[in-house]
């Protein structure tokens, strides 16, 4: 199945570009655009998932297996009725995770798109009434400082178009001493098939560094993914921190 929803992702992820890309020529803005990196754009992520959002739920649970998720959430020290931030939600499926390994606490889920908001809703407040989704930007997150027990963004940092000061955003709403944990497509093995052209795909060691230059104490990574027979075993990085008593000054 891997195999399959690779190419129904790759087949939907190349229209939608095009799509995105005659349209910006129709209308000549292309906006804040990340030098060779086509989705690192809000304006472009948002576009692309008004077509991609509909398979998104059929193909993602054979990227990211319901085991990774559990593997995120205890990696993120989730904490029994703590306040949890989910940011980049999308339909919900972190979310969820958080919410039962929180046993219900206050979890909060943030995306830019709509449409993901939209599927990430009917999956989830039917469930769990406590869950809060809002629509936000992630270099301008609403919530003051020290404010979550915990802070987690898996899927989600490929469309950034500043990982550095959306890392640091996070943070800044982490209490100290809590931790957050981002995952996202792993450079080595998205290389193989381009994909980093298209969606920002980081090596796991740039990405500790960031954690570090937000002084971030106790950083550390793991690579997983699901075992098939492309040797695909390796392809998502979770890198997790804890917040310092100080941030650096942005």
């Amino acid at each position: 199945m891997f195999g399959f929803a690779t190419i129904i992702s790759a087949v939907v992820g190349l229209f939608s570009c095009l799509v995105i890309m005659l349209n910006e020529k129709f209308n000549g803005k292309k906006g804040n655009v990340h030098a060779n990196i086509f989705l690192m754009n809000e304006r472009r992520t948002m576009s692309f998932y008004r077509i991609f959002s509909w398979i998104y739920d059929i193909v993602n649970i054979h990227f990211y297996s319901d085991e990774m998720r559990t593997q995120a959430t205890e990696l993120a020290e989730i904490k029994e009725s703590g306040n949890v931030l989910d940011v980049g939600c999308g339909t919900g499926y972190t979310t969820e995770a958080i919410i039962k390994a929180s046993k219900y606490g206050n979890v909060i889920g943030a995306d830019i798109t709509v449409q993901q908001l939209k599927k990430a809703e009917k999956k989830l407040r039917h469930k769990y009434i406590e869950t809060n989704l809002i629509i936000s930007d992630v270099l301008k997150l609403p919530f003051r400082d020290n404010s979550f027990d915990a802070v987690v963004s898996v899927g989600a940092i490929e469309y950034f178009p500043d990982p550095d000061k959306a890392i640091y955003e996070m943070s800044r709403s982490l209490k100290t001493d809590s931790s957050i944990l981002v995952g996202g497509p792993e450079y080595t093995w998205f290389k193989k098939i381009s994909l980093d052209r298209s969606f920002y795909t980081p090596s796991v060691q740039s990405v500790v560094q960031i954690f570090k230059n937000s002084r971030l104490k106790e950083v550390k990574h793991v690579l997983t993914g699901v075992d098939t027979f492309f040797n695909t075993d390796k392809y998502v990085f979770f890198v997790v921190g804890k917040k310092n008593n100080n941030l650096i000054d942005n």
